[in-house]
């Protein structure tokens, strides 16, 4: 009986603390700034930041990655970290701030750096839309999780859409942009209320 409770004890010991697979890449008990705090109170973002690490970590560490290359991208990333911290300042509120400073960095990184998609996990794209009435494709990031998002960049703009109750495909918005998509069919609506049909292109 004393060897099986010793056992019992022993697995008890190594086994992680409640929560421990919900933290992000950072110890929470080091936290920094009001950006890192909101990170390590939301499973949400803390999701979101284990997601970046796991793919700027591909990307850092990938075949096709140069001296220069990785110079920069470690030069970008410490500015979007400063930038990041920076959320106190805005308007949206601190969580709001981050989780879009986020899904953009994910979307950025993911289209910047082909090594960066090279193993499957919350992020996939980016997928090129082409729609009627725009010269170039919009670029599409999407990221899964409890709180579905979309990173949508084109020429001269961008936006962080939520997912959306929808009969039919998969509907995101931020409150001024639509993006509703419906295997390789969507409808992006711009804020001037414009519907325009897009199709999702081949990937290069």
């Amino acid at each position: 009986m004393l060897r099986i409770l010793s056992c019992v004890v022993a697995v008890v010991a190594v086994m992680p603390g409640p929560g421990v697979a919900d933290q992000p890449s950072f110890d929470c008990a080091k936290a920094a700034s009001d950006a890192e705090d909101a990170i390590c109170a939301s499973a949400a973002l803390g999701a979101l930041d284990r997601e970046l690490t796991r793919i700027y970590g591909l990307a850092a560490n990938g075949p096709n990655m140069t001296g220069d290359r990785l110079s920069e991208l470690k030069a970008f990333q410490r500015g979007w970290i400063k930038g990041r911290d920076e959320c106190w300042k805005s308007s949206l509120g601190v969580e709001e701030c981050v989780l879009q400073e986020y899904a953009l960095r994910i979307g950025e990184i993911r289209t910047q750096y082909a090594d960066a998609r090279s193993e499957a996990g919350l992020s996939d794209g980016p997928f090129p839309y082409v729609c009627d009435g725009l010269d170039i494709p919009l670029s599409a990031v999407f990221i899964s999780g409890e709180d579905p998002l979309l990173s949508l960049t084109w020429r001269d703009g961008f936006a962080v859409m939520r997912a959306q109750p929808a009969a039919s495909g998969i509907k995101y918005s931020d409150g001024a942009f639509t993006f509703w998509a419906k295997g390789d069919e969507a409808v992006f609506t711009a804020s001037d209320g414009q519907d325009l049909s897009c199709e999702r292109d081949a990937m290069n």
